[in-house]
């Protein structure tokens, strides 16, 4: 894939003296701080069992690592042909996309990997351009451009490429035994699906122990196995089509209320609208 440094460095448009710098420095290139996490019917913070605000940490970049990031992508995403389970971080796919993907199907069962992100270590992320065939040297360079504390941070712009990249032998794995066994699977970041038009309940505990062997851990909260309005992505998936929940509704009178008072909310309630559109126009 890429065997020499100067290679490297023509992809990059970096000089390696720059990019070596650039690592040198890695933690001044990052900026990071925990964004709450809100209630999807209220948008109010949601609290911890402490009454704490329970929150996600969250990176951003600067450039000119973040360019080099970008680059990065860019060209991994074009010379890699990944799966089609894969939904998040994928050009013209989305949470939306992922839903339809299992329309139709009756059984669905959907779970959430915990603390996927930072669950990816640095030495999987070498290993993944190792092989892809990059050269070692090569391979340690975009390792440390890509993740910072021996992890995957949450946020840039390779997050979701690398995290896809690392979960696809996992994947292989998850898909052969779906398709061996009639059934979808597909993967939007950190939420995995799997549906059939029969029961697979009896199949589940063989796809997590697949998760489990391989060092993932499922969030037993977000874990669903259900046969009527089942939510996908946060989508409801139904027979013929696809609609959002209830709530969503609610929350857009909510916004647009708010708006009338805030102008400075009327984007983020033209952002829902689209939404919502978006997710009519799956059914036409």
């Amino acid at each position: 894939m890429i065997t020499t440094t100067k290679y490297l460095s023509y992809i990059l448009r970096t000089g390696i003296e720059a990019i070596d710098n650039i690592i040198a420095n890695i933690d001044s290139y990052y900026s990071s701080w925990n964004k709450p996490k809100l209630d999807k019917d209220t948008d109010e913070p949601l609290l911890d069992k402490d009454g704490n605000i329970k929150t996600r940490p969250i990176n951003s970049t600067k450039d000119p690592l973040k360019a080099i990031q970008k680059r990065i992508y860019k060209f991994f995403l074009r010379r890699v042909d990944l799966p089609k389970y894969f939904f998040g971080g994928v050009p013209k796919k989305d949470n939306a996309s992922n839903a339809k993907y299992h329309q139709g199907n009756k059984y669905v069962f959907t779970t959430d990997l915990k603390s996927f992100f930072p669950s990816i270590s640095n030495k999987a992320v070498f290993n993944m351009f190792l092989e892809l065939g990059c050269h070692p040297t090569v391979a340690r360079k975009l390792t440390q451009l890509t993740t910072i504390n021996r992890q995957v941070p949450q946020g840039v712009p390779t997050s979701t490429l690398i995290a896809n990249l690392v979960f696809k032998k996992t994947g292989d794995k998850i898909y052969r035994y779906a398709s061996e066994n009639g059934m979808k699977f597909s993967v939007f970041v950190d939420d995995i699906t799997i549906s059939s038009q029969t029961d697979i309940k009896e199949k589940i505990p063989h796809i997590l122990l697949i998760l489990k062997e391989d060092g993932y851990r499922i969030s037993h909260q977000k874990t669903f196995y259900k046969t009527k309005n089942p939510i996908v992505t946060g989508v409801i998936c139904q027979n013929n089509r696809i609609k959002l929940p209830h709530s969503f509704h609610k929350r857009i009178k909510r916004v647009s209320k708010k708006a009338e008072e805030d102008p400075k909310l009327q984007k983020k309630a033209d952002g829902i609208k689209l939404y919502i559109n978006k997710i009519s126009s799956f059914n036409s």
